[in-house]
């Protein structure tokens, strides 16, 4: 098994990995073989009624929705078991692996003394492995939410996340989107409640494998994003 750099540190069952997945079994393999050994107790895997059903070793944790319930939906299912499992700290690792696992893992080390952590692919090489239209539309958005809240953060559009266990139990996940604006929506309520979110930087991969939102997907998303900013909550 591989192991991920930086994580030494962590362990089931006060740290919870939540891996949402739709779509090929190959990443999500690869991913949990690269989760150490201590922190695969507490690996949760939530298939979204994936085509083709995802499989896991038997030590980890799979949940299966029948029906598929969007992105949000997913991470809903994967924090709801994380919590009544007691996990003190939650990390969200994307199924499609675009997201380097051992970094992802190790944004569990700033909640020490921070309520959250983001991955950011724009502290390292300005975000250039993120495909243009995608970079700028991100951009934008980060900027706007940074001149509503009166923060400085690179980029809040990032799947790579850990929150304290704390933070999610405050807010009102059930009222959230189920689709990709979920995570917007969880960020914006951490920043209009004045949490302290922790960057570090980490790439992205963009291949046949990895899921992507379409343009136009990608538009309704920003107008959501728009709104949320603008509602501040």
């Amino acid at each position: 098994m591989g192991r991920s750099p930086g994580v030494t540190s962590l362990a089931a069952p006060s740290v919870a990995v939540v891996v949402p997945c739709y779509g090929p079994q190959a990443p999500v393999d690869r991913l949990l073989a690269e989760i150490p050994g201590s922190l695969r107790p507490g690996v949760i895997v939530v298939d979204d009624a994936s085509p083709t059903p995802i499989a896991v070793p038997d030590d980890i944790c799979l949940i299966r929705h029948p029906t598929n319930r969007g992105y949000g939906g997913a991470q809903k299912t994967g924090y709801a078991e994380a919590l009544a499992r007691g996990a003190e700290r939650v990390i969200l690792l994307h199924g499609d692996a675009q997201y380097p696992t051992g970094p992802t893992l190790a944004l569990a080390e700033a909640l020490d003394d921070h309520d959250a952590a983001l991955g950011s692919r724009f502290l390292v090489g300005g975000g250039r492995s993120v495909p243009l239209w995608r970079r700028a539309g991100n951009r934008l958005l980060t900027r706007l939410a940074n001149l509503r809240f009166g923060t400085d953060m690179s980029e809040l559009h990032t799947g790579a996340r850990a929150y304290r266990a704390e933070v999610l139990r405050a807010l009102p996940l059930h009222r959230f989107s189920d689709d990709y604006l979920f995570d917007h929506q969880v960020l914006v309520a951490l920043l209009a409640a004045g949490a302290a979110i922790a960057e570090r930087p980490v790439t992205a991969t963009y291949d046949g494998e990895v899921q992507s939102i379409s343009f136009p997907r990608a538009v309704r998303y920003g107008l959501g994003c728009l709104w949320t900013i603008a509602r501040g909550r």
